[in-house]
């Protein structure tokens, strides 16, 4: 099997495997072999390339919990959360904790504001030549729609970055990783205490008032679980949106299209995420001896389920290397699959369709300037650094 070196990268200094050459590199890779021994923080690892495959890792709570890789990753940072644990705690604690982000209260939360975000936003640059999106707009818009659905104030969006990624890179830099869960949780204490006492129409609330078999979340178990999904699902929708946007900058065919068809915005969404998913690969560890791809993987194996690979699988899409809109609308892992499946993705595809609306609706020429510098880098979240783009 081939041996490469697959880095950690949650938010690159410098690009990391950008644009094609990861793709490129999967491709090869998943033509040769349906699992390659990959190195991975200084370790050896297993890369599952091939989609059945991935989808069946996915599937295997057993052979490949979640759990224990959150535990001991980033729960020292963000607390014990249901990302911690398998069966039937992790859904009882699942359940409590996102009923406010299952698909129709996002649908209603869409609808009632992302549209006048976005746009709100938008018209902090709106009268400049050019400018940079990340910077501008996928560094802002993700982050304010987190605090907003979450009942935090809509405020300093710089500020919300920093924290998420901080508390994100918790497992390379721990000091950091604490401090910024320590600020955060200082930020929510007050909105925690006024939702106790009186609930509003945001998470935070339904945490606070959410019961089950008579069981409710404590106070620490929604600071933890805040911690968890504000970091995780604010910066997974910012590269989301980051890559959508970078798949539609280079297709300018697309955004002509969808300028005249703003309906077909949630398909192209999906297909552009396909094309370039925001998480590039997904560590698991087999709990036991456990048979995947062919082959036999070890008990305390680190396993690598690689989305961006299984996305652009031969034997399920034609064409894979084709962001193509026409597509027929089929099995995606973008957002993974089984248990652990993203509870924050009806709202990260709900801000980045809200998000791609707006930006089309307010310009009508959106050019990329250096379509080097924007190629979307990273092995595990992955996304553009920089998108230069002229508004004119």
């Amino acid at each position: 099997m081939s041996t490469v070196d697959l880095a950690l990268s949650l938010t690159p200094d410098e690009p990391l495997l950008p644009g094609d050459e990861f793709h490129q590199l999967l491709a090869r890779l998943r033509r040769e072999h349906r699992m390659a021994t990959v190195t991975f923080l200084g370790a050896d690892a297993l890369l599952i390339l091939r989609f059945d495959d991935v989808d069946a890792a996915f599937r295997d709570d057993e052979g490949f919990p979640a759990g224990p890789t959150y535990a001991s990753t980033i729960e020292p940072c963000q607390g014990f959360t249901f990302e911690s644990c398998d069966g039937p705690e992790h859904h009882l604690l699942r359940d409590l904790a996102t009923r406010e982000l299952r698909a129709q209260p996002v649908a209603r939360f869409a609808a009632a504001h992302l549209d006048d975000l976005a746009h709100s936003v938008i018209d902090g640059f709106a009268d400049r030549d050019e400018i940079d999106l990340v910077a501008s707009f996928t560094a802002v818009f993700p982050f304010l729609t987190f605090a907003l659905r979450m009942g935090l104030p809509v405020s300093d969006a710089a500020t919300y970055y920093r924290w998420a990624f901080d508390i994100l890179g918790y497992p390379g830099d721990h000091e950091t990783g604490l401090r910024a869960a320590s600020a955060l949780t200082e930020h929510v204490e007050p909105v925690l205490a006024d939702r106790r006492r009186c609930p509003a129409d945001d998470l935070i609330s339904s945490m606070t008032t959410a019961e089950k078999d008579g069981r409710r979340l404590d106070d620490e178990e929604i600071r933890s679980h805040v911690r968890a999904l504000f970091s995780a699902g604010a910066a997974t929708s910012h590269h989301g949106l980051g890559t959508t946007l970078y798949a539609l900058l280079t297709h300018p065919e697309v955004a002509k299209r969808l300028r005249s068809r703003p309906d077909l915005i949630p398909r192209a969404v999906d297909e552009m995420l396909r094309w370039e998913p925001p998480i590039g690969v997904l560590p698991r560890i087999a709990s036991e001896d456990v048979e995947l791809a062919g082959q036999m993987v070890p008990a305390g194996s680190i396993v690598l389920l690689a989305i961006a690979s299984a996305n652009r699988d031969e034997a399920m899409y034609e064409d894979p290397d084709r962001s193509d809109l026409d597509r027929r609308p089929g099995r995606l892992l973008t957002f993974g699959f089984g248990s652990h499946y993203c509870p924050g993705s009806h709202l990260a595809k709900a801000q980045i369709v809200a998000g791609v609306r707006a930006l089309l609706d307010r310009f009508d020429t959106l050019r990329l300037v250096e379509p080097v510098a924007a190629r979307p880098s990273g092995t595990v979240m992955r996304g553009p650094i920089r998108l230069p783009v002229a508004l004119a």
